[in-house]
């Protein structure tokens, strides 16, 4: 179950990551405003237990 959590909230931060940088991880695109520059863990305290989260890193600004 922490497992799991994990994932699912680390698909969503890389989602939205990919939004903020105006393009998918991996790809090339002439309207990208930004570029991933690695990950920050992080431990995230829930219900069920503390979950190691992946934060990505942009290397203008930040993500959060």
């Amino acid at each position: 179950m922490r497992q799991m959590l994990g994932d699912f909230i680390n698909q969503i931060l890389s989602a939205q990551d990919d939004t903020v940088g105006s393009a998918d991880y991996g790809t090339t695109s002439d309207n990208r405003v930004n570029h991933r520059n690695g990950y920050r863990h992080r431990l995230l305290d829930t219900r069920v237990n503390t979950v190691d989260v992946t934060i990505p890193k942009l290397r203008h600004g930040s993500f959060l």
